[in-house]
């Protein structure tokens, strides 16, 4: 009997990877192709959709060369950056670049989005407050700017959309990613249509909204021939990544959470129903669908994280990480002072501010590498802790954390984060990820498993990192800096 297996696909900031699970929630096989983003003017962040599409290709025939047979693959899902907006022409294909969820060029527009459908009337619809990175203000931009572009607009797509169009020809949207246009009646999981109709936006342009296990389409004979796939499997709508990857984590139920850092960092809360804030106690808390039917989440975004160390690197000319944190550890914890605010492209989350720059602070002749790469780290993880101090402020409350993202494959990433947080933390090293969270999907929706509760890989036990208690005091003091001095300094920007 051939094995079943399922196939997920995440199209990151930095690259696609591509994950084979089989019935018992196992990883396969994996592969990945990077990428890179441009950015034409300082705040903006773009990409073409051709990138994903080669780099996709590439990833399912390295699959096929480490010995997965696609024949045996029985669904398929896809996920990715949420926010970046991807405009087709009446050929279905791309008009100009994405504009990515990290650019921050729609400040402006996010004014006039507020003066047109009011701020309160927004926010009740859409649950959420208008964000230079949603997709919303991204078309307004468009329009504002770029006329003849927006004029040819057919389509409006999110970058896993686009990947299903690729394999399937069929267009859909789902309720996670839709959440993050500012776009949708989140509490009714539909467009809201009154809104587009009052921004001038054409309904047409958006595709049906599906819950995120929902089959959408089919793989098409082109896309079988260039990918590999068998022609007719199934593809579900799938899920924006950090959905995807909260549900490959097991964060399936309130009061449990879970921590991201890939590119950007993310804290991600489940929710059984949406709470009742107002516009001034949200703030900048985002409430989203969840992509398990019946289920909402809070989530809250800082916009470098991963992508603080990377600059970090590529500044000292380091060949990779290991060089760059080679003897960070004996750094003694709050870098002696040193605070670095991972500012360098804007931040969303709680300043909501795209003009911010990164800053270290506190630098002396003392300093030096180790210290900085220490201090890079620390301050990612208290921009982290700030997200949870606004979730704390609205009410939100979680027992358990699991911590996950590229961040991970490096233990100074989750020791810090748990001595910052004050808490013990989980690890699925094997179910990391969005892509092994999508192919999820697809076995739910393709009927391999009849309900979450079925999902064998929820058994898995996972790995532990305990936080350091005589840290305590050193990190809610840097912590306690690090949140005066961001708000001091932000109306500096």
């Amino acid at each position: 009997m051939n094995p079943t297996l399922l196939v997920g696909i995440d199209i990151g900031t930095q690259g696609a990877k591509a994950v084979v699970i089989d019935d018992m929630g196992h990883v396969v096989s994996s592969a990945d192709v990077s990428y890179s983003f441009e950015s034409p003017q300082p705040g903006w962040c773009e990409q073409s959709p051709s990138l994903w599409w080669e780099a996709v290709i590439a990833c399912l025939h390295r699959l096929w060369k480490n010995g997965v047979d696609p024949a045996d693959i029985r669904a398929v899902g896809a996920t990715g950056q949420m926010h970046s907006l991807v405009i087709l022409d009446e050929r279905n294909q791309p008009i100009r670049p994405a504009i990515l969820w990290n650019d921050g060029r729609t400040l402006k527009e996010c004014g006039e989005i507020e003066e047109i459908i009011g701020a309160d009337r927004l926010f009740t619809t859409t649950r959420n407050p208008i964000l230079p990175g949603f997709t919303a203000p991204k078309l307004l931009w468009l329009k504002n700017n770029e006329p003849h572009q927006y004029s040819r607009i057919k389509k409006v797509l999110m970058p896993k959309d686009y990947l299903v169009h690729e394999l399937t020809g069929e267009f859909s949207a789902d309720v996670t990613d839709a959440s993050g246009t500012c776009l949708l009646d989140v509490q009714k999981r539909e467009w809201a249509w009154d809104i587009i109709k009052d921004l001038g936006f054409s309904s047409e342009w958006f595709p049906p909204v599906s819950e995120s296990q929902e089959v959408v389409g089919t793989i098409g004979e082109t896309a079988s021939r260039v990918t590999g796939l068998p022609i007719g499997i199934p593809v579900v709508a799938g899920a924006g990544d950090n959905a995807a990857a909260a549900l490959g984590n097991g964060i399936i139920t309130e009061r449990k959470g879970s921590i991201s850092i890939g590119t950007s960092g993310t804290v991600f809360v489940p929710l059984n129903e949406l709470p009742d804030l107002a516009r001034d106690q949200a703030g900048t808390l985002h409430l989203f669908c969840h992509c398990l039917p019946g289920m909402w989440h809070a989530m809250g975004t800082t916009l470098s994280a991963g992508m603080s160390l990377r600059w970090l690197r590529d500044t000292f000319e380091k060949e990779n990480y290991d060089d760059l944190l080679d003897g960070v550890e004996q750094v003694e914890a709050g870098a002696d002072g040193l605070l670095f605010f991972p500012y360098l492209n804007g931040e969303r989350s709680p300043l909501n501010n795209p003009r911010a720059k990164g800053v270290f602070f506190g630098l002396t002749y003392g300093h030096h590498r180790k210290s900085m790469a220490r201090a890079v780290i620390e301050g990612v993880c208290y921009s982290l802790r700030d997200v949870l101090d606004m979730m704390e402020k609205a009410g939100i409350e979680v027992a358990d954390w699991t911590v996950t993202g590229g961040a991970i494959k490096n233990p100074i990433w989750t020791k810090v984060l748990a001595d910052v947080y004050q808490q013990h933390l989980q690890v699925h090293v094997e179910r990391e990820g969005p892509a092994y969270g999508v192919s999820i999907l697809a076995g739910l929706g393709n009927g391999v498993w009849k309900a979450v509760t079925d999902l064998p890989m929820l058994d898995q036990v996972a790995n532990r990192i305990t936080c350091n208690r005589e840290n305590q005091h050193v990190y809610d003091a840097q912590f306690a800096r690090y949140q005066s001095i961001a708000q001091a300094m932000n109306p500096l920007f």
